[in-house]
Parts: C-alpha cells; sequence; structure tokens
C-alpha cells in the first residue's frame, strides 16, 4: 500500500487563504447565510484549499525564479519598466550608506498573467 505524509493546514492558515474570502463569497451568491468560518471548517476540505494555494505560488515566483524561468524576459522587462517609472517620479534619492542609517530592506514581487486583458 503506497501511504503519503500530507501536511493538513491550520484553521487559521485556511481562513487566512485569500482563496477562503472567494469560496465564502460565491456561497453567499448562491444563498449561504452562514460565517466563512463555518463554511471552511464544515464544508471545504482542507487539502482543497491547500492545493489551491500551492498550485499559485507559481504564479508568484521569487526574483530567482522568474529570472530563470520560462518567461525571464518578460519579467526581466516589467522589472527594468518598473525601475524607469520610479526613477521618473524621482522616487528615492541614491546616497552614501552610513552606519546610522535604517536601510528598509524591498523585494520583487511578481504575478504571472496568465489571461491579461
Amino acid at each position: 500500500m503506497l501511504s503519503a505524509e500530507v501536511e493538513v493546514p491550520t484553521v487559521e492558515a485556511l481562513m487566512a487563504c485569500p482563496l477562503s474570502k472567494f469560496i465564502h463569497f460565491a456561497a453567499n451568491d448562491c444563498g449561504y447565510k452562514g460565517s466563512r468560518y463555518d463554511l471552511i471548517c464544515n464544508w471545504v476540505h482542507p487539502l482543497f484549499l491547500k492545493a489551491k494555494s500551492e498550485a499559485s505560488k507559481e504564479d508568484n515566483p521569487s526574483w530567482k525564479q522568474a529570472m530563470s524561468g520560462p518567461f525571464k524576459e518578460e519579467y526581466w522587462q516589467a522589472a527594468v519598466k518598473e525601475i524607469e517609472t520610479l526613477e521618473s517620479m524621482d522616487a528615492w534619492e541614491v546616497v552614501d550608506r552610513t552606519d546610522d542609517m535604517n536601510v528598509i530592506p524591498s523585494i520583487w514581487a511578481f504575478k504571472l498573467k496568465r489571461f491579461p486583458d
């Protein structure tokens, strides 16, 4: 018999999942009157939400994933456009870093648009 260990998400993780909000919205549109908590805990299987959230990770790559993946040229062009836009807005000023500065870290947030307008 085959067996696999599957990590079942907590109720808190399920409630924090954006998909749970959409499911609640859709259920309300179909006449559901209960709370989102009741819907998620009693009607939606947790592994379904986990599978959907795992699948969406492909649509939100890190910098390294974006720049080495199949859409690396498109992501690079988007990054260049973003930098050019911020520079044209004078969004920052480049200065020499000193020890007393509180430098705020940043990350790139990419989103793969599967069906763009």
